[in-house]
């Protein structure tokens, strides 16, 4: 049996695979938008954001609806 981090990971939080957290580097990466261009949809409401930790998290589906509007 051989599980993956993120599936293990999957299965003490009970989320599925595509609610993956990602930082702005990685939405950077991701996206292949700068990291300005990311805070300004952030700060205009048009991309959602976590900041309960005190870091700006993006849910992987939150970015992959802002790259479809």
């Amino acid at each position: 049996m051989k599980y993956t981090l993120q599936q293990i990971i999957n299965g003490f939080t009970n989320q599925p695979a595509n609610s993956t957290w990602l930082t702005v580097k990685d939405v950077c990466r991701y996206t292949k938008l700068s990291p300005s261009t990311i805070f300004r949809a952030t700060q205009k409401g048009v991309l959602k954001v976590s900041k309960k930790t005190g870091k700006n998290l993006y849910r992987k589906e939150w970015v992959d609806r802002f790259l479809g509007e």
